[in-house]
């Protein structure tokens, strides 16, 4: 037997073992994507149950006050940059040629249990059924993983800052792989400062900005002012809005205070007696009582823009 070639087999796996080894230890110092970890994660706050059993005893005309996961509806999760993820909450009914962005007011958590929608009871989640009359595709948008404790994203400096608009450009470039048409961006109270930190990312895919009761006469919100839109603005007032940061003796101002070349102010009326303060999600500020009406309002208006 030659002895040199007894030799180098012996070697061989060892060499290889060692080259595997620095390979390794390389690798390890190498920048790794956001996603290579776990994504930060908190627990999530529901105030469902504290929140809802007062609403219901008080809601004698039998109002809607939550809509759970609809058939046909899917959560999706979006990792973002920062290593976080945020639920999605999508239907794209047969024949949408729109697709409405939901973004909600107050702290933004969803009531999410086992990964699937469950009584989360402001205006937006509850009435998404009705864009979907309206053949428009809805995407309900979630805090995110590292903000769903009981303050969730309610500060308007964080929604108006780089953190967010890196979330919400990993959440449009998620839907834009689900839906190839037109979006619209639509904000409800809080929610109207994260619409204008998704104005200031100028996504070409979003072709229409409404407002619905905007939170914008308060600290933090000067994002809204200072953002140009390029696009057509709607904002949704209802005429007894009596919410502080959105009172309607404000709108008008507000509205012209958007950087638009087309802007816009419906006004609604009407509704059921309210159950909940004056910013809650069972009074004018949110439409309680014609909630079917304002959507299919803000369709019509849409369509007028986005074709």
């Amino acid at each position: 037997m030659n002895i040199l070639s007894h030799s180098r087999q012996r070697v061989a796996p060892t060499v290889a073992a060692a080259l595997c080894a620095i390979g390794l230890l390389a690798q390890a110092f190498l920048p790794q994507p956001a996603w290579a970890a776990d994504p930060v994660q908190v627990s999530r706050y529901d105030d469902a149950d504290a929140y809802l059993p007062t609403a219901e005893r008080k809601n004698r005309d039998g109002v809607r006050l939550f809509l759970r996961q609809q058939e046909g509806e899917q959560l999706f999760k979006v990792m973002t940059p920062r290593n976080v993820s945020v639920d999605v909450v999508a239907r794209i009914p047969e024949g949408a040629d729109i697709g409405v962005v939901l973004l909600l007011g107050g702290t933004s958590v969803l009531s999410i249990v086992n990964d699937r929608l469950d009584r989360s009871f402001s205006f937006q989640p509850r009435s998404r059924d009705y864009w979907w009359a309206n053949k428009m595709a809805t995407f309900l948008v979630d805090a995110p993983s590292d903000r769903l404790g009981k303050d969730g994203i309610q500060d308007p400096w964080w929604r108006s800052g780089p953190e967010h608009a890196a979330d919400l450009q990993a959440v449009l470039d998620a839907i834009g792989q689900r839906f190839p048409g037109p979006l619209v961006i639509q904000g409800h109270s809080n929610g109207a400062v994260s619409l204008a930190n998704v104005a200031s990312l100028k996504a070409p895919q979003v072709k229409a900005y409404v407002f619905s009761g905007p939170a914008h006469y308060k600290a933090g919100t000067r994002i809204l002012t200072e953002v140009d839109y390029r696009v057509p603005v709607l904002v949704f007032q209802h005429r007894k809005d009596a919410c502080s940061a959105s009172d309607s003796g404000q709108t008008e101002g507000f509205l012209q205070s958007l950087k638009s070349d087309t802007r816009q102010i419906v006004w609604m009326e009407g509704g059921s007696a309210p159950i909940s303060g004056n910013c809650g999600p069972f009074a004018p500020h949110s439409f309680f009582g014609i909630e079917k009406q304002t959507i299919d309002r803000m369709a019509t208006e849409i369509r007028k823009f986005v074709h």
